[in-house]
């Protein structure tokens, strides 16, 4: 009896068989059962390792199936979180728009002298080496003079108008194409549709329709609906106005492309408050913003009590400061007056010059007024009466005041305060006349205190009779002192007219 493989027994009867094929009987079956064990065991390792397998398919597939899930709420967080809404991308266009208006009369004139030079051999000739000398005048000279303050605030009808016109257009595009994420979003991407498409619909509607009405409302002056179509119907000017806005597109499709669809790790509102600074800065922001107006032409209402201001000596402080006779009060250091002075000599040799057959030019205190007088409707004064400033004092009867004022200042300070007069007229010198002539030699005040010593005595006087005859009952002292009065201010008059 033999063991063959896991409890199975092979007799084998010598009896009945032979030796030698028993035992390659035996061998033969031990071979197939062994093979068959083999067949076996593959089958199980194939179909556990496909089970094993398989597993690790499902976990992974489940795996990523939560991660991507995951990923997609992130990204879709993050995209709500930056990219702005609706409103917030017309507001971006609407405003970036705004911001570049004053470089569109740049791109216009390069775009003017390339349309007439292109087709003309002659002309083109002639700027073969000048290109870059143009270039450069436009980038560095142009263009920064377009940026200026008293410019953009010329242009800002303009940049409200073309703000308006770009806001529509690109609302109407945004909502036609579902957003930047929609189902026609190729539309927003294609720079010849939403940059050159869009600038180019500015170009035409904007001048055409819109910049009349928006200056009719800003400057309030009548007929520039009318203007501006006379000026949109001279030859080139919508070609140039058109292919200038598309040019602007263009350019401004790359910048707005990622804060419209959102910059990862930044907020949308951060692009549109950076944007909206900057026009703040540009259009209002800077001093010399404003109108462009003729020098001497407006005077800003706070500057109205520097303009009629004198120098005068205040008994309060010890020191020599700015009164203004309109407010009747001290107002501030020298300086002031100094400033004033300025401000009144450029307002007189204004209104001294003769304009449109007229004796004299209107000063006004309202900026837009005077740009409307002086470049659009001279009848701006009869309609504005109240924002005229007509009552500029010339420059000798100020001087007369002040002398006056500073000689009675300076009495007051003597009798009052015991204050040295010398002193006074060192520190009067130093400041109202501490000024140079042309061969060097230093001027000295008008005022002169130095003879003011008996005038003062006289005055302390006339004060103390003055204070006498009230308070004494007597008659014949009151008809003594009555008498006395007249003389001493006769006297005093003649001595010193100038004193109050």
């Amino acid at each position: 009896e033999i063991m063959i493989g896991s409890g199975s027994k092979i007799i084998i009867s010598a009896s009945s068989c032979r030796a030698p094929l028993a035992v390659l009987q035996c061998r033969r079956g031990y071979s197939s059962f062994k093979l068959s064990i083999r067949q076996s065991s593959r089958r199980y390792l194939k179909r556990s390792n496909h089970i094993i397998i398989q597993n690790h398919s499902k976990r992974w597939a489940t795996n990523s199936q939560s991660a991507s899930s995951t990923s997609d709420s992130i990204s879709a967080t993050n995209s709500n979180h930056h990219q702005p809404p609706l409103f917030g991308r017309i507001a971006l266009v609407s405003c970036t728009t705004a911001l570049a208006t004053p470089a569109f009369p740049a791109l216009g004139f390069l775009y003017a002298i390339l349309r007439i030079t292109v087709p003309d051999a002659n002309a083109r000739k002639l700027m073969e080496g000048r290109w870059g000398t143009l270039l450069s005048f436009t980038t560095w000279t142009l263009l920064p003079n377009l940026y200026s303050g008293a410019v953009t605030s010329l242009i800002l009808p303009c940049a409200i108008s073309n703000a308006l016109v770009a806001g529509c257009s690109y609302g109407i595009l945004d909502v036609v194409s579902g957003g930047p994420k929609g189902k026609n979003t190729a539309l927003l991407q294609t720079p010849w549709i939403t940059g050159a498409g869009i600038g180019a619909t500015v170009g035409y509607i904007a001048p055409n329709q819109v910049y009349g009405p928006v200056m009719e409302y800003c400057w309030q002056i009548e007929g520039m609906s009318q203007s501006m179509q006379y000026v949109m119907s001279v030859p080139m000017a919508t070609e140039v106005s058109v292919a200038t806005g598309a040019v602007a597109g263009m350019i401004l499709h790359p910048l707005l492309y990622y804060p419209i669809h959102g910059i990862s790790g930044i907020h949308w509102g951060f692009p549109l408050a950076a944007v909206t600074s900057a026009l703040y800065f540009i259009y209002y922001g800077r001093e010399e913003s404003g109108l462009p107006v003729p020098e001497g032409s407006y005077v800003d209402r706070s500057d109205l009590e520097l303009v009629e201001s004198i120098l005068r000596y205040n008994n309060t402080s010890g020191e020599i400061e700015t009164y203004s006779l309109k407010s009747e009060q001290f107002i501030g250091s020298v300086e002031k007056c100094f400033e004033g002075r300025e401000i009144a000599e450029l307002s007189r040799s204004y209104s001294s010059a003769s304009s449109w057959g007229s004796n004299n030019k209107v000063v006004f205190d309202d900026r837009l007024l005077a740009f409307v007088y002086n470049y659009w409707d001279v009848k701006t004064a009869t309609r504005y009466p109240d924002h005229v400033v007509s009552n500029i004092p010339s420059k000798s009867s100020l001087q007369m005041k002040q002398d006056s004022m500073l000689v009675t200042d300076a009495s007051v300070a003597t009798l009052l305060h015991k204050n040295d007069l010398e002193a006074i007229q060192t520190a009067l010198d130093d400041v109202d006349g501490g000024k140079t002539s042309s061969d060097g030699v230093k001027q000295s005040s008008t005022v002169d205190l130095k003879a003011q010593h008996e005038v003062n005595i006289a005055l302390e006087l006339l004060m103390l009779l003055r204070q006498v005859s009230k308070e004494e009952d007597d008659g014949v002292l009151e008809k003594q002192y009555t008498d006395e009065i007249p003389a001493l201010e006769k006297y005093i008059r003649r001595k010193c007219p100038q004193i109050v």
